[in-house]
C-alpha cells in the first residue's frame, strides 16, 4: 500500500500482539483500533491468520498485528497459524505479550517467555482482563512475570472495558521509531469486507455451538452481489449485497449438529451473522448459507491454500 506521507516526518510501528489462545489479543485489538476487526469468542484459537489494525494518533501511526495464539501444533493449519506468528514476530517494531491477569503461569507462559528473549525488539508484558483481579492478585501476577524476561514495560489493561488504555498509548507513541508512515490516512485495516464477513460468520458459529463443532469449520464467501449489479436478485434488499457462503466441516456430524433440529442452529448462525454484517457493510444485507463436509480438510494443503490460511 503506498506510503501515507512520503518522507515527511512522523513516526511508524509495527505492533505484534503475541500470547496464549483466550488471552485476549483479539479484543484488545480491536479496543484500540475502535472497529470490530477481529472474531472474539470464548473458543480458544479463534484467529487463525494476521489481521492488520491501524491507528493515527498525532504524528504517529500504528499497525496493529493480531496473530493465532500460540499453541501446540496437531493439524497442518495449526503449524500455518503459528507461522504467521513468526513472521509478525520477525516483521514487528514493538511486541505487546498479552496475559490473562486472571490465568496462571504455566508451561505454554514459560516457553513463550524463552521464545520471546531471542526477539531482537522491546518486549512489552500487558497484563488483561484488569477487571476480574484484584490489586493484590494483579501484584502477585506482575511479581510472577517480571523475572521471565527484561520487559520494556508492564502495563495493566482491561480490553473489554477499556480501562487503563491511556498509559499504553503513551508508550506506544514514545518508542514508535521516526519513519514515514505505511498506510493512508484513512485506512484502519488491511482485511477485505469479504475476508472480515467471514471472519465474523465463523464467529458465531463458534458462539453458538462451543465446543460442539471446535475448529473443524471454515467459512468460504463463495459469491458477492452488490444491488445494481446484473446477478443481483430481483428479490434481493434494495441497495444491498447477497452474500452466498459455505461453511466446511469435518465431520457429517459436525454438518448435523450445524444444522440443528429442524434447520433451528443454521437458522440461528445465519440471523446473527446477517446482523453483524450489517453493521460492518452498513447496508442491508441477505445472507445465505450452505453447509459442505470436507474430510480432515485441517490437514490438506490443497484445502488450506484454497482457504488461503
Amino acid at each position: 500500500m503506498a506510503e501515507a506521507r512520503g518522507a515527511q516526518a512522523g513516526r511508524y510501528a509495527t505492533v505484534a500482539l503475541v500470547g496464549l489462545p483466550n488471552s485476549g489479543k483479539s479484543t484488545l485489538l480491536n479496543t484500540l483500533v475502535g472497529e470490530k476487526l477481529a472474531a472474539v469468542s470464548q473458543t480458544p484459537q479463534t484467529t487463525r491468520g494476521r489481521i492488520t489494525g491501524v491507528v493515527n494518533r498525532g504524528p504517529v501511526q500504528l499497525a496493529f498485528l493480531d496473530t493465532p495464539g500460540v499453541h501446540q501444533a496437531r493439524h497442518a493449519l495449526n503449524q500455518r497459524m503459528l507461522h504467521h506468528v513468526d513472521i509478525a514476530l520477525a516483521e514487528a517494531d514493538l511486541i505487546l505479550w498479552v496475559v490473562d491477569a486472571d490465568g496462571f503461569l504455566g508451561p505454554g507462559e514459560r516457553d513463550l517467555a524463552k521464545r520471546l528473549k531471542e526477539a531482537r525488539q522491546p518486549v512489552y508484558l500487558i497484563l488483561n482482563k484488569l477487571d476480574l483481579v484484584s490489586k493484590g492478585r494483579l501484584l502477585e501476577k506482575i511479581a510472577a512475570y517480571k523475572d521471565l524476561l527484561a520487559f520494556r514495560e508492564i502495563v495493566p489493561v482491561g480490553a473489554k472495558l477499556a480501562q487503563n488504555l491511556d498509559p499504553l498509548w503513551s508508550i506506544l507513541e514514545r518508542d514508535a521509531p521516526e519513519g514515514p508512515w505505511a498506510f493512508e490516512d484513512d485506512t484502519f485495516t488491511d482485511q477485505t469486507e469479504r475476508s472480515m464477513a467471514a471472519e465474523f460468520i465463523r464467529e458465531k458459529i463458534l458462539r453458538k455451538t462451543r465446543e460442539e463443532v471446535p475448529h473443524g469449520v471454515a467459512v468460504v464467501i463463495r459469491a458477492w452481489t452488490e444491488a445494481g449489479e446484473e446477478a443481483y436478485p430481483e428479490d434481493g434488499p434494495e441497495g444491498g449485497t447477497c452474500i452466498e457462503a459455505e461453511v466446511l466441516v469435518e465431520r457429517a456430524g459436525h454438518r448435523k449438529i450445524l444444522l440443528g433440529s429442524q434447520g433451528a442452529m443454521i437458522s440461528d448462525i445465519r440471523t446473527s451473522a446477517q446482523r453483524e454484517l450489517r453493521k460492518l457493510l452498513q447496508r442491508p444485507v441477505r445472507l445465505e448459507l450452505r453447509i459442505k463436509v470436507e474430510e480432515d480438510w485441517r490437514d490438506r494443503p490443497d484445502q488450506l491454500d484454497k482457504l488461503e490460511l
